[in-house]
């Protein structure tokens, strides 16, 4: 496939929707899992770090890769168009990514923070108390209000989008460099070690804030991702090269979490164990994201009426989700609920918060773009094309 036709590449498409899924179900793992999180219930599930802990690696850098695909396609379809990337780009982004992030802060999350103050028994009243104080940018509660909490990486979505339309005219460089350096076992080595070296060198004394302006290790981490993705979209050599060694990258990612797991290196996100567990992390992040990028390539090649409802649904579910949480999670919790029943509750809430968002969205012009649609007269999409 040449770097210039304009073909929907639902393998793409696929691997975003499943990763916002995964995203959304790790987040309702984290109600029950041993770790601090917003809201918690009264069960405790200590097996959910095995699963969680090999999920957490590669779930976001995925996301970020992807995310910066889907920018370089629309660029070209802009370029193809005969508009001037640089400025419509920020324009047209800033417009999708920063309405849902002002209306996510100002709507979507401050139940969040109220939940979460009311838990920790810093704040002891209504929310629309507390929203009074949330508003007010009240930050005697010890953490920075108002908040984008799980959206942040709409945040630094939008950054890296605008870094990456200032410097538009030095991409065809990086295709060049990457095509280079992703050539044959460069293709596995080098996105790991770099991801790894990070890891070694920054994230003992950095480690991820999701502060925007505070975040040094995560912006070089995603940085690099997002970049990576801006030249992946155009070098379809490499793309042959993930599908034709599919079964190695799998190997390579099972055989690293089958050795490190049971000697309790860290592949989660807590602070390395050490230079090697750090290495050992980043690789298997990258040969596992290697492994879907070539599984899906190789098998879909073809999109469907789910797939084009579920590409065009998914970011107001991620909107909406976490929010949807941990109402249910906090509504929940006292009537201490056997814990099959509590999980099929927060399961069912949380898919209908989705829909209901979703067809709010669709119903609503107002709404579509608060809620993370396009409007109604934007063009077509052209995101994952290539």
């Amino acid at each position: 496939m040449s770097d210039t036709a304009q073909t929907r590449r639902y393998d793409l498409d696929v691997l975003r929707v499943g990763a916002f899924f995964l995203l959304i179900f790790y987040h309702i793992g984290m109600l029950y899992a041993p770790w601090w999180w917003h809201v918690k219930s009264h069960h405790t599930v200590t097996a959910l770090t095995w699963p969680m802990g090999l999920l957490n690696p590669w779930r976001l850098t995925l996301l970020f890769v992807i995310s910066g695909i889907a920018t370089r396609f629309m660029g070209q379809a802009m370029a193809g168009r005969g508009e001037k990337i640089g400025k419509r780009l920020v324009a047209e982004r800033s417009l999708r990514l920063l309405v849902p992030l002002v209306f996510g802060i100002l709507v979507i999350v401050p139940p969040q923070s109220w939940i979460q103050m009311t838990e920790l028994r810093l704040f002891h009243g209504s929310f629309w108390a507390f929203y009074r104080r949330y508003l007010s940018a009240d930050q005697s509660f010890g953490v920075f209000l108002p908040t984008y909490n799980h959206l942040w990486f709409i945040a630094y979505l939008w950054l890296y989008t605008m870094i990456a339309a200032l410097s538009w005219p030095l991409l065809p460089w990086l295709d060049r460099l990457l095509a280079k350096v992703l050539n044959g076992p460069g293709l596995w080595l080098v996105p790991a070690l770099g991801f790894g070296l990070l890891r070694v060198t920054l994230y003992p004394a950095n480690p991820e804030t999701n502060i925007v302006w505070d975040d040094l290790y995560a912006h070089l981490h995603y940085g690099l991702a997002f970049g990576l993705g801006l030249a992946l979209a155009n070098l379809p050599r490499v793309w042959a090269s993930l599908a034709r060694h599919r079964h190695s990258s799998a190997g390579l990612a099972l055989l690293i979490s089958a050795f490190c797991v049971p000697l309790g290196f860290n592949l989660a996100n807590g602070v390395p164990v050490s230079a090697f567990s750090s290495m050992a992390r980043s690789a298997y992040a990258w040969f596992v994201i290697a492994a879907l990028f070539g599984y899906a390539r190789q098998h879909i090649t073809r999109g469907s009426k789910t797939l084009t409802v579920l590409t065009e649904a998914v970011f107001p579910f991620y909107i909406i989700h976490q929010t949807a949480i941990v109402l249910i999670g906090y509504a929940l919790k006292p009537l201490r609920l056997p814990l099959a029943a509590e999980f099929l509750l927060v399961i069912s809430v949380t898919a209908l918060s989705c829909l209901a968002a979703y067809g709010v969205a669709r119903a609503l012009p107002i709404l579509r773009l608060p809620l993370g649609l396009k409007p109604l007269r934007a063009r077509p999409a052209t995101a994952l094309s290539s």
